[in-house]
């Protein structure tokens, strides 16, 4: 969700001033105020960036500070909005992840600035497929009036304070994730049983997903999709519970159109099961004729069941669970709560807990990865932004992508490229030990 800002001068009459890379400005009137901007390129590829400045000055060459810059992308909300600073200079980039001929206006004060055209090229991504060793990454569609709310994250992404249900957001994540070397992406539908299925948030979850199909089926390259759900309360056998797996094997498994976007494992599509851990609960016996199920956990180290076959949402040690003796399952974070229970801090606080540091945590926990090499990989996680689950931008798991927004924690700040970066090199570590490995075993024989 965009929201936008309103920037008022009484008895300003305003002009705006564009340019492109070098070419000269346009203005829309005479008056007071002036407003350029100018873009760093006009072609890109396809989920590349374009950045932009934005000067704004008075008649006089007096800089206009904290003038609201609200970006547009075809002629709606992009990303933003923006101010300038002191200088009168603002500066911003915008990913641009639809192929074509594409405009970028910026608005200020009611009034919209001439375009500037962005030509953005097709382009491929060298993703690695190994069937025996995909890489998935937790992913949140939940943002948007019904459910997620932006005001109180770590830290804004660069995308802005976005809606699940745009197109221009999901299809940007996509390629990002192409560009990451993703496999697959496990959506979270775990926290929407506490009443009716589907209720107001659970509607906005399963529209996000449709919506993530459709654009699925309009891209040459995509993670396949494994969804996370939850029992209700624990149970399996109720009503709601019953009437969620339903929707997901009519909807999406016997639809020859989304059946393909599904992750297959043991000849089945995978479903993921969260058991709202840490939980000590012995694994359940429940099954299904339809889907491979695999029951999701949490800080396996402490509670003591890998060998009953839990997979983990997250771990401060990482675990492997095995599948007939082989390696099936890990999960490697970059930020962890601890198990001292603080609700108020989503157990951040606490002295068990772990950030980001840098990429230390994930650095140490992808280590084990390398060692282990098991079937799934899952990379915890892409994109919660959900206090107390994310606490500060150190104390957190998140890695979309954010703005740098001056200094301070709790959203003022931000990581930029950082984690991604860091994501991106473990990956591209990993595919290469799995071609060493590949190649030593062809010698071997």
């Amino acid at each position: 969700m965009i929201r936008g800002y309103t920037w008022m001068r009484a008895g300003l009459c305003v002009v705006i001033c564009v340019s492109l890379a070098l070419s000269a400005g346009f203005c829309l009137a005479d008056g007071h105020l002036k407003l350029t901007i100018r873009a760093s390129d006009q072609a890109v590829s396809e989920g590349d960036l374009v950045a932009i400045t934005a000067i704004a000055v008075g008649n006089n060459g007096t800089p206009i500070a904290n003038m609201a810059i609200q970006p547009e992308l075809d002629g709606e909300s992009w990303c933003g909005p923006f101010r300038t600073n002191a200088y009168g200079v603002c500066r911003f980039v915008l990913p641009m992840p639809n192929v074509g001929r594409h405009t970028i206006t910026v608005v200020g004060s009611g009034q919209s600035s001439p375009a500037i055209e962005v030509r953005v090229n097709d382009r491929t991504f060298p993703i690695i497929t190994d069937p025996n060793h995909l890489i998935g990454m937790d992913l949140e569609t939940w943002f948007g009036p019904g459910y997620a709310q932006w005001g109180h994250q770590e830290a804004t992404p660069i995308l802005g304070e976005y809606s699940s249900l745009d197109a221009r957001v999901l299809r940007q994540q996509t390629l990002w994730m192409d560009k990451l070397g993703i496999n697959f992406v496990q959506l979270d539908w775990s926290n929407n049983l506490g009443r009716s299925w589907p209720d107001a948030p659970a509607r906005e979850m399963r529209d996000a997903t449709n919506l993530l199909c459709k654009i699925y089926l309009t891209m040459r390259q995509h993670p396949k999709i494994v969804l996370l759900v939850g029992p209700d309360g624990g149970r399996f056998g109720t009503r709601r519970f019953t009437t969620q797996l339903n929707y997901i094997y009519s909807h999406y498994i016997q639809n020859s159109k989304y059946r393909k976007l599904f992750l297959t494992y043991l000849g089945k599509p995978l479903l993921d099961v969260y058991m709202g851990g840490p939980t000590t609960r012995p694994i359940p016996k429940w099954s299904s004729k339809r889907f491979t199920v695999r029951f999701v956990n949490a800080w396996l180290e402490k509670m003591g069941n890998v060998g009953d076959g839990y997979w983990t949402w997250y771990d401060r040690d990482p675990q492997v669970t095995l599948y007939h003796n082989k390696p099936e399952a890990m999960t490697a974070v970059f930020g962890y709560p601890g198990y001292l229970p603080d609700p108020s801090t989503g157990n951040y606080e606490s002295a068990d807990a772990d950030g980001k540091d840098y990429g230390v945590t994930f650095r140490d926990q992808w280590r084990k990865v390398l060692k282990f090499k098991p079937h799934f990989v899952f990379i915890n996680q892409w994109n919660e932004f959900e206090p107390p689950d994310q606490w500060s931008q150190n104390m957190s798991n998140d890695i979309e992508p954010t703005l740098h927004r001056g200094f301070g924690n709790k959203g003022s700040g931000g990581w930029g490229f950082e984690y991604y970066l860091r994501c991106k090199e473990a990956i591209r570590e990993y595919q290469q030990e799995l071609g060493n490995l590949i190649v030593r075993r062809r010698f071997v024989h």
